[in-house]
């Protein structure tokens, strides 16, 4: 009977479950909300910043058009706010992230509100969304993930509005933020894409296509493109050569399989388990919907939740790193909820009334709290014992990037002598030397490999440095170069060790960061150092 389930409940339709949401928790969402947002601006002032964060911080300290490792908007961000304040902590160079925050959340909410027909449903998928994982910790991080998530979920509102008014000017507002998207990440590029995707899967609004607006729009987003292409045009397009080689992965076919798979498990960590398995099923149950009767709703959200698919596809073909397919998520983080609050399909089946989904709801939220709780508390005290630190070293990013990098900073203001050029054989120990030694001094990455990196872009060569004394910074030991390992060791006349800095965890050292001052250094003699190119070698 319609009127009643399997068991005897009241109807359960998505009607209903708002109903009832609004009698029995109609703040509920919304206490979580700003909880969540006090969490991030905790996160904002009081953890130090992590090695990509301030390896952006230090592109902001060198505004250009694009970065070596991609596009700038991550940078612009940063340098608006610490030029604001007039500082940079981790505070003023996360500040504006959090504010995108609480503006991805609303865009997410008017999308879901305008799909559904339901601002309670809205309300849900914004709460869905930032219960995950990589939300929790990372909603307010320096990185450029954020950004891209803004406009991207603004693209999504865009087309949702074009839906609901079919006003064709919505799309210049889609060519915007695409554009602005792809000035965020080089994933933005994906946009348009899937817009034009969209439009060719619909019957209805496939003829928006012979109007003028939707290619104002991508000519739009276009625009933005432009000072990527200028960059790479002046910089022999290392930039894209650089994406090119980070995908590639390894060519060996166990070694493909073994890093599909630790990309589909990174998935599952990163949204959590519960959470995972039900978007999962909310778009098998929305591709088998649209291939009985096409939904134009569900069609966009499932478009725009198409990297979720392509990044999974290439994890077996080359690298992909677990983050490069997030924005995925926003639109089937939507659907989600919207199928899990409809009867018409077979998920309401597992849950015959509002009771059974409320508790599957708090389940799944639940464990991705837990899983977040264990990680700050490994951050913050450290769950592991000394002796397995040691021996998981860079495996464990969670102590690896957390811990040592402030005392480090401190310590080496101790044992700079005048006339010390500060130098790491590492782009994010560079980044994190600049950002954490007091003062904030410039550091050059100084290494004999042939690797690239952004430092690179910035000074090429070495041969400014002759005569210098540096003060070098590494977390491997500096050797004389040998047979199986090159070295800087004789480009110095004579090389001081210093003591090195002890990372201490438990009260026990797990690493030292080595410290060296070489004298004299000639980057000439006994073999030429530098300019070294922005190619990795190769290809």
């Amino acid at each position: 009977m319609r009127g009643e389930s399997i068991n005897g409940t009241s109807e359960f339709t998505e009607k209903n479950l708002v109903r009832q949401f609004d009698d029995q928790r109609m703040w509920a969402p919304i206490f979580v909300l700003v909880a969540i947002f006090i969490w991030r601006i905790i996160i904002t002032v009081s953890v130090n910043l992590i090695p990509d964060e301030c390896s952006y911080w230090a592109w902001s300290r060198h505004l250009d058009w694009s970065y070596f490792d991609n596009s700038g908007m991550v940078a612009y961000l940063i340098r608006l706010s610490t030029e604001f304040f007039g500082r940079s902590t981790p505070f003023t160079v996360r500040f504006p992230f959090l504010l995108i925050s609480i503006i991805f959340t609303i865009l997410i909410y008017l999308t879901g509100t305008r799909l559904s027909g339901s601002w309670k449903v809205g309300l849900l998928s914004a709460l869905f969304f930032n219960l995950t994982p990589i939300s929790l910790l990372g909603g307010s991080s320096a990185v450029h993930d954020n950004p891209l998530l803004m406009f991207w979920s603004m693209s999504l509102w865009s087309m949702s509005k074009f839906i609901g008014t079919e006003n064709h000017k919505y799309f210049y507002v889609a060519g915007l933020s695409s554009g602005l998207a792809i000035l965020s990440k080089y994933t933005g590029a994906l946009l348009l894409p899937f817009i034009l995707l969209w439009l060719l899967s619909s019957n209805r609004y496939r003829s928006a296509l012979s109007r003028k607006e939707p290619w104002i729009g991508a000519l739009i987003a276009t625009l933005f493109v432009l000072p990527i292409l200028w960059w790479n045009f002046t910089h022999d397009w290392a930039s894209f050569k650089h994406i090119l080689f980070i995908g590639t992965g390894y060519s060996g076919v166990c070694r493909k399989i073994s890093d599909g798979l630790g990309y589909q498990l990174a998935q599952i960590i990163t949204i959590s388990p519960l959470f995972f398995i039900s978007v999962v099923a909310s778009i098998f149950v929305a591709i088998a919907a649209e291939l009985r009767k096409s939904d134009d709703s569900k069609a966009l959200l499932l478009c725009f939740g198409f990297p979720l698919f392509l990044f999974s596809v290439m994890s077996f073909r080359g690298h992909a790193e677990a983050n490069w397919g997030v924005m995925g998520y926003v639109s089937t983080g939507i659907l989600t909820v919207m199928i899990f609050t409809d009867r018409d399909n077979p998920i309401s089946r597992l849950f015959p009334s509002y009771s059974s989904l409320r508790k599957f709801a708090i389940a799944g939220a639940s464990v991705s709290v837990l899983m977040v709780i264990i990680v700050v508390l490994h951050a913050w005290i450290g769950l592991l014992p000394a002796s397995v630190e040691r021996t998981l070293a860079k495996n464990d990013r969670i102590i690896w990037e957390t811990r040592g990098w402030n005392g480090l900073g401190k310590y080496l203001v101790t044992v700079m002598a005048e006339g010390d050029v500060l130098a790491s054989d590492s782009y994010q120990n560079c980044a994190l030397l600049e950002f954490n030694v007091p003062g904030q001094p410039s550091v050059r990455y100084l290494s004999p490999w042939d690797r690239p990196t952004q430092f690179d872009v910035w000074n090429r060569s070495y041969d400014d440095l002759k005569g210098k004394n540096i003060l070098f910074v590494s977390s491997k030991p500096l050797e004389p170069s040998s047979s199986v390992l090159m070295t800087i060791y004789e480009n110095f006349a004579r090389v001081e060790q210093i003591p090195a800095y002890d990372v201490m965890y438990h009260g026990e050292s797990i690493r030292k960061i080595y410290i060296y001052r070489g004298h004299d250094f000639n980057p000439f003699e006994p073999r030429r150092l530098g300019p070294r190119s922005l190619f990795y070698s190769g290809l």
